[in-house]
């Protein structure tokens, strides 16, 4: 239950904000699992130990007896313990990546083979590994998984394993009865977590969904930053929409943004004649990202666009927009054509250089629509990280034991720092939703007109 320290800045399906705020005071394993969610108790060391019990039980039903499967249950808690990441993964995701292991064991080995120069190579290299390398844990696992009509019967038992009848018996157990030092320690960690309800999907921790459509914090505040842009522009076009000058100073300023993503923008890489048809993308996708930026600055909140999921779908529009009207413009055959530049070369030069330079074009048509989401993520997942690092120095594991004269000029040195950062990161704020509206408007552009 317990979180590490940079998952705070990673998307997830809660809300931070400080403990005494949000007290958690849940009295049983039943409370946890009806309010919070059933993935609570699905996580707990002591559950999971139930589980394993019932699914080694049940594998024994679908392969038989077999001396391995006695000492399955100690290699999973081994595996568990041997890697950080696998901290509370249960019995059945502990099968399937201990197969994704075996097959990249396989291929990296097949591979070896291949390059001492071997010529015939296994057809199935996870087999031939486990004949080469025996493991009686991974070939119970290989066999379950290449029998279809046994594999079938295993995938049921997980199903029917994730029902709540079964979460309920453990409850009723005498094993779901938790003690008070357990339940304080847990209200402890979920102290200050304000998850989100889960109406449509079911969650495997704080940080991952199981199935159906989980609501991530992230996309709560997309939602906030939409519905605000909303309502500040139907408002401006309600002030200036019957062609009067704006009035006021709020007013003057939010039209004069718009007039910067024109004039600043728009106008100095794109047709005029195109700006008007492409003005509310721009100005739509450059006061969304600076809004999403800018969430992050606020306590307990995060910014959206410090998440691939979000920047890799921002890129993704702009990339669409430029190939639906760039082959509405010139057709799929102009298109194509029009992204090797013209380069006037004689024709025994161009039958070589020509194709050569429109595979290049065309890849980086991919590639820099991709390094448009990696730059807006990275500036600003990695203004958080810094100002993490830094508070970190003050407030971290470290700091307990420091002496007090040494830990108060460390203390006020991160303070100081952090607050310098913040004012730059409002401008890489600014300056990122800039930078990503201009480069679309680039891409854009140049997709209508070709080179």
């Amino acid at each position: 239950m317990a979180s590490e320290p940079l998952l705070h800045i990673k998307d997830s399906y809660y809300f931070d904000v400080p403990r005494q705020f949000w007290r958690a005071r849940y009295e049983s394993a039943v409370e946890l699992a009806d309010r919070v969610g059933e993935w609570t108790v699905r996580n707990d060391d002591d559950y999971q130990d139930w589980e394993a019990d019932r699914f080694v039980a049940a594998l024994k039903d679908i392969l038989g007896h077999r001396e391995a499967l006695n000492h399955a249950k100690a290699r999973w808690r081994q595996w568990q313990h041997a890697d950080p990441h696998r901290r509370g993964r249960a019995f059945d995701l502990y099968i399937e990546d201990a197969l994704a292991e075996l097959d990249a064991r396989a291929k990296s080995w097949v591979a070896a083979l291949k390059a001492r120069g071997q010529e015939q190579l296994p057809q199935d290299p996870s087999r031939a590994y486990l004949a080469e390398f025996p493991d009686p844990q991974l070939e119970w696992m290989q066999e379950l998984r290449s029998n279809p009509e046994l594999y079938q019967r295993w995938l049921r038992v997980r199903r029917d394993m994730n029902d709540r009848q079964v979460l309920d018996a453990y409850l009723e157990s005498p094993r779901g009865e938790w003690s008070a030092e357990k339940l304080q320690a847990i209200n402890y960690h979920l102290s200050g977590k304000v998850f989100i309800p889960q109406p449509f999907g079911t969650l495997r921790n704080a940080y991952e969904r199981e199935s159906g459509f989980a609501i991530s914090k992230y996309m709560v505040i997309e939602v906030i930053v939409a519905m605000l842009l909303l309502l500040l522009f139907r408002w401006l076009a309600s002030r200036v929409g019957d062609g009067r000058p704006p009035r006021g100073k709020f007013t003057n300023m939010l039209e004069s943004m718009v007039s910067f993503v024109r004039t600043d923008i728009a106008a100095k890489v794109m047709d005029p004649h195109d700006i008007p048809r492409f003005m509310p993308l721009l100005w739509t996708l450059f006061f969304f990202i600076l809004g999403c930026n800018l969430m992050g600055m606020l306590p307990w909140m995060g910014s959206p666009t410090a998440a691939m999921g979000v920047t890799g779908v921002l890129a993704l529009i702009v990339f669409l927009v430029g190939t639906v009207v760039g082959v509405r413009e010139h057709g799929v055959i102009g298109y194509l054509k029009g992204l090797c530049p013209e380069l006037g070369l004689p024709v025994y030069l161009a039958v070589v250089i020509v194709p050569m330079v429109w595979l290049i074009e065309f890849f980086s048509l991919f590639i820099k629509h991709t390094i448009l989401a990696i730059r807006l993520l990275a500036n600003m997942a990695a203004g958080h990280l810094v100002l993490l690092g830094i508070l970190g120095l003050a407030f971290g594991y470290q700091a307990v034991s420091m002496p007090v004269g040494s830990w108060s000029l460390i203390a006020v040195g991160s303070l100081l720092g952090t607050t310098i950062l913040s004012f730059m990161e409002l401008f890489v704020a600014f300056l990122q939703a800039y930078v990503f509206t201009l480069l679309a408007a680039l891409f854009i552009g140049s997709a209508v007109h070709g080179h």
